[in-house]
């Protein structure tokens, strides 16, 4: 892969209608504020990411509205190759059924998936519930709430997909993030979560299944959804780098081959495996295909829980 900093230049001047704005640094827009967990990972993958290009590269958060209002920024960036978005799962494939926005899942390039980690379905550890037959049970005798991180968020759907799915009986409260949530856990508030490894080891939880197509290494007594008799469920908080649409597709075999790169790098790998992130790459077309399934299936999840008419 040739360095990207010779051919900048050349490559600006071919998209006349951004020439003006063009400028040799790299604008990476995290669509949250600073010291999230999306953030954090971005800002690790960063400094690599800049590395394999061969540019000067940096970090802008554009936080708000469910992290929409830095997503829209790359979307109206038509044609400009010095922007790219470094984006959650929400923002491509829930909030544009949820809210009427300016971007869908056709108003980007697809540059890569960079990281997914499975949800898992879990109850504190002190509580009496230790499988999902005897969830069920409970729930027969007295409704459960569960919690989320907020309304249409993906630790929604997950249960709430369940739910439609099974006979848990179950009413959501949201709450405004996963803190909140694992503190109304703690209380008894709610009885049941669905959040990532990262959340279940570090409130020290018990997990009942996953929302994978397999189990889980390191957590390999934890059956998946379909192994407790119910349909395939596949739910995953998973980021990815897009660009705005009409970047040449030199440009974006460059961004594919570097996101690639840094995925596989030692420094990248060491920071995946210390803050559980999974390393889970997928190419330009297969991103752009995943993040359009998922915003199908998402789509369906909010009509059948009455998010969506």
């Amino acid at each position: 892969m040739k360095p990207m900093r010779h051919s900048l230049a050349l490559m600006v001047l071919a998209g006349a209608s951004h020439t003006a704005q063009a400028q040799e640094t790299l604008e990476i827009i995290v669509p949250f504020a600073a010291g999230g967990a999306t953030d954090i990972v971005a800002r690790s993958f960063e400094p690599i990411f800049s590395e394999q290009l061969g540019v000067t590269s940096v970090i802008r958060n554009l936080a708000g509205a469910s992290a929409t209002v830095g997503t829209s920024e790359v979307a109206k960036s038509e044609g400009n190759p010095n922007i790219i978005g470094y984006e959650p799962a929400g923002a491509l494939s829930i909030q544009p059924s949820l809210k009427d926005l300016s971007y869908g899942p056709d108003s980007f390039t697809y540059i890569c998936r960079t990281t997914s980690n499975p949800m898992f379905l879990m109850v504190s550890k002190s509580s009496d519930i230790e499988d999902f037959d005897q969830l069920i049970a409970a729930s027969q005798e007295q409704p459960l709430l569960y919690g989320s991180s907020g309304p249409g968020t993906l630790p929604q759907l997950a249960v709430a997909a369940l739910v439609g799915e099974s006979d848990l009986e179950a009413s959501h409260i949201p709450y405004s993030g996963s803190g909140p949530a694992m503190n109304a856990l703690a209380g008894n508030e709610i009885q049941i979560m669905a959040d990532t490894e990262t959340i279940l080891e570090n409130y020290d939880l018990r997990p009942l299944a996953v929302f994978a197509h397999h189990r889980i290494e390191g957590y390999e007594d934890v059956p998946t959804i379909s192994e407790l008799g119910l349909p395939e469920m596949e739910f995953s908080v998973w980021q990815g780098l897009v660009a705005p649409k009409g970047i040449s597709d030199e440009r974006k075999t460059q961004y594919s081959e570097a996101c690639q790169a840094t995925l596989e790098s030692d420094r990248f790998k060491s920071f995946a495996e210390n803050a559980k992130a999974g390393i889970a790459y997928l190419g330009p077309d297969e991103f752009e295909s995943f993040v359009k399934e998922r915003f199908e299936a998402n789509k369906q999840v909010l009509r059948d829980t009455g998010l969506l008419d």
